[in-house]
């Protein structure tokens, strides 16, 4: 069967800073659907220039987080016209697959991970088989809905690698870190820390599954050497959860003499606790880590239930500098319980540790998070576009939305709007390092 895989666009933050990845879940799917016997084929409206011609397609997928969900449900309308199949699959509709159906511009929601899913799915509808003997599917029957039993998550070691060359690679070049042009690779998938307001462990499962460091490098150098990339974003929840697994990756990108610059997920307990790793991934080309500091907080941290303290943050990224790797530091404003004051000081604590990039967001209840079930009674919008960590979407108990939008900006004009960063910013291509003016410059108009 001929099928287009869809990737709706969303005109959010990271967009605006050029932080534009390609889709690796469709690239998934994709490779899966190819190797047995299907043609597939995907888009992505973020970089995309034309619409497609639905009508040549058997099967539409569209892959929905929130925020991307009405965007999602513009192209289900146009597939729908065409009179084509339409499935929806992604964290939104795994965790509200009825509000997806109830439009009656969806067919069936895919809910989890959906490589094999998807697969047994699309065989079915060829074959005309059962399709409730298809595990991890919904689909409606009436006024209700059907929703098959789970299905496992895939064994991702089983998986063929992610079939880039069904993306149009050079139009994400843009994406930059140190000179280096970026892309990214997913070495594992589930999480054991199941935050409160991420929805990952929901989705992916508590238990952490991952490739071996052999089979990494060797799709690290395939991308090096097939698509022109000399920089990875390593896109994994918590890249860093097993550290002599890192470690291996690391020796082995360094004896294969690899050159790139790189990037990961991390938390600030296993930065501290484990020194030699980030000596290891120092050599190995490691230039920025990502952590969640969230909060100044003691309370707002046990609240999102962090497991980590506020005095670990600015060991963590002292750490990292000793070492020459930079720190993106992120922080959460709008806890139910927060007052104004509380955020001055996060906003306030921000700029003591001292990273070289820092990203505030909006507490924001996405579906299948613990937060999304706590703060049900709150929630004053349902209008998915809002749910991008810029716009306020729960009644707190000590602020208004007018403040918090506006603390929000306070925060990134205090941390950036500094004399020291400014210069940064405009000598951060030649330095091969920091936020380039012209990204914080896009970053406040985001704001807007």
């Amino acid at each position: 069967m001929r099928i287009l895989l869809c990737y709706p666009f969303r005109d959010d933050t990271y967009r605006k800073v050029g932080f534009i990845l390609p889709p690796m879940g469709l690239g998934y799917i994709a490779a899966v659907l190819r190797a047995h016997g299907h043609r597939a084929e995907i888009v992505d409206f973020n970089i995309a220039k034309e619409t497609p011609d639905y009508s040549l397609y058997d099967i539409v997928g569209i892959s929905c987080d929130t925020s991307r969900y009405n965007a999602g449900v513009r192209i289900a309308e146009a597939v729908r016209a065409a009179g084509k199949t339409v499935v929806m699959g992604g964290p939104h509709v795994t965790f509200n697959d009825g509000e997806a159906l109830e439009t009656g511009l969806c067919d069936y929601v895919v809910r989890g991970e959906g490589e094999y899913t998807f697969l047994a799915l699309v065989n079915a509808l060829q074959s005309k088989g059962h399709i409730s003997d298809v595990k991890g599917l919904s689909f409606p029957d009436g006024e209700s809905v059907i929703r098959t039993p789970d299905a496992e998550p895939p064994d991702i070691r089983m998986l063929p690698l992610p079939a880039r060359d069904l993306m149009d690679i050079g139009a994400y070049s843009r994406l930059e870190m140190g000179g280096r042009k970026m892309t990214s690779i997913v070495t594992s998938r589930g999480c054991p820390y199941n935050c409160s307001f991420c929805s990952s462990s929901e989705f992916s499962g508590l238990k952490w599954r991952f490739l071996e460091p052999a089979v990494i490098v060797d799709e690290v150098e395939d991308i090096v050497d097939h698509y022109g990339f000399d920089g990875i974003a390593f896109l994994d929840d918590n890249f860093t959860l097993k550290p002599e697994r890192v470690m291996e990756i690391c020796d082995r990108i360094t004896d294969r003499k690899i050159d790139i610059y790189w990037w990961c997920f991390s938390r600030a307990d296993t930065i501290l606790k484990n020194e030699d790793m980030v000596r290891s991934m120092a050599g190995a080309g490691a230039k920025y880590i990502f952590m969640g500091f969230e909060s100044r907080s003691a309370a707002i941290l046990d609240h999102y239930k962090k497991r980590i303290t506020p005095d670990m943050a600015k060991e963590a990224v002292g750490l990292l500098k000793a070492y020459g790797i930079s720190t993106h530091a992120s922080f959460i404003i709008g806890d139910i319980h927060e007052t104004e004051d509380m955020v001055m000081d996060t906003i306030k604590y921000a700029k003591e540790i001292e990273p070289e990039a820092v990203q505030f967001s909006i507490l924001t209840p996405y579906p299948g998070t613990r937060l999304f079930d706590e703060v049900r009674d709150r929630i004053f919008t349902h209008d998915w576009d809002l749910y991008d960590c810029l716009h306020p979407v729960i009644r707190l108990d000590y602020m208004n939305n007018e403040k918090v939008k506006k603390l929000l900006q306070k925060a990134y004009l205090s941390f950036y709007l500094s004399p020291r960063r400014i210069y940064n910013g405009i000598f951060s291509t030649f330095r091969g390092k920091g936020i380039r003016l012209g990204s914080i410059i896009r970053i406040f108009r985001g704001l807007n």
